[in-house]
């Protein structure tokens, strides 16, 4: 990487560590893609794919970024991209995007807002009343860790987590990996018993976390994914400053389209943790009134645009996971 032109890239110095920023891999893509018989780039979470589709094609390409060859042109002729099918099936997802609250509040998590004790009360009512509806395990991921510690020490000043812990047992992403383990064979245990009316448990989590990606919160253990807010990265960060502006002068617009890929893949990780097989079935639910902008509706993975409901208000919202659970359960005890 750090042969590449210097135009390509960009060094940066913070806090004595020195670091090198690849801000274009087309070339190195492209070299891949040209001089091989077939590549087979395969994935679970690769979707919004455009902007990865690029770096194989060599689309778009930046005024000081030389020409693609005559060969790669061709390869760009030869690229499909294979979608396909979840194996669950539609009736077995219920997905949505909340706009209004059980106070009919607009929610918005947007940084300038998501701090305001209206919205913290909404999200604490929401968490509430799922809760005491969802069988089994519920994970609810935030956007950061320092606005997950904002929301527990909310919750718990309001008296929530003692309503909630009537029902569920409440736990914490920890932030040292090495808790990580220990964490989720408690809430697996807590998920398990069903003494004493517990009925599972509410695991807080972190967007981009320990436990976003790669871990598998298969039948009970994630009956509900509860996303709150979009989990915008620092749009300050130099880096990212540097990448934005970088692809802006090669395609306008093409920065902010790299700022919103990166939100919604880190969302469809989280959303890919429950429904692990064919058999299982989850809740899906985005708690903002961004998500539901065609463009963001449009990012989700394919599973979960099948039954999507947008622009949802709460009384409809947990009228229906009522019943999708109440449907659900007499399918298991039919089994």
């Amino acid at each position: 990487m750090l042969s590449s032109r210097c135009s390509r890239g960009r060094v940066s110095l913070r806090r004595a560590l020195l670091r090198y920023e690849l801000l274009d891999a087309t070339a190195h893509f492209t070299d891949v893609v040209t001089r091989c018989r077939s590549v087979v780039v395969a994935g679970g979470t690769m979707e919004p794919i455009a902007e990865f589709q690029s770096l194989l094609t060599g689309d778009d390409p930046s005024p000081d970024v030389i020409t693609p060859r005559r060969d790669v042109i061709t390869a760009r002729r030869d690229v499909t991209v294979v979608r396909c099918d979840h194996v669950v099936p539609a009736e077995n997802v219920l997905a949505v995007c909340l706009s209004k609250g059980p106070s009919n509040l607009s929610l918005n998590f947007s940084y300038e807002s998501r701090q305001s004790k209206p919205i913290l009360d909404e999200l604490g009512r929401i968490l509430r009343n799922v809760c005491n509806i969802v069988p089994g395990g519920v994970i609810c991921f935030l956007p950061s860790y320092s606005y997950e510690q904002t929301i527990h020490e909310h919750l718990r000043t309001a008296g929530v987590l003692d309503v909630i812990g009537k029902k569920k047992k409440v736990f914490r992403e920890p932030k040292n990996a090495s808790d990580v383990e220990q964490v989720l064979q408690k809430y697996a245990l807590a998920v398990k018993n069903k003494d004493n009316g517990n009925t599972g448990a509410l695991l807080l989590s972190v967007v981009g976390g320990k436990l976003s990606e790669g871990l598998n919160f298969s039948d009970a253990l994630g009956r509900c994914v509860l996303v709150a807010g979009m989990p915008y990265p620092n749009s300050r960060s130099p880096e990212l400053q540097e990448k934005m502006k970088y692809l802006s002068r090669s395609r306008a617009g093409a920065g902010n389209e790299y700022y919103e890929n990166l939100c919604m893949k880190a969302v469809n990780q989280c959303v890919g943790r429950a429904v692990r097989h064919v058999n299982d079935y989850a809740c899906v639910l985005l708690v903002d009134e961004r998500y539901s902008r065609p463009h963001t509706v449009s990012a989700l993975p394919t599973f979960v645009q099948k039954s999507l409901i947008t622009n949802a208000n709460f009384g409809p919202t947990i009228g229906s996971i009522a019943k999708f659970f109440t449907r659900h359960k007499d399918k298991d005890n039919v089994k």
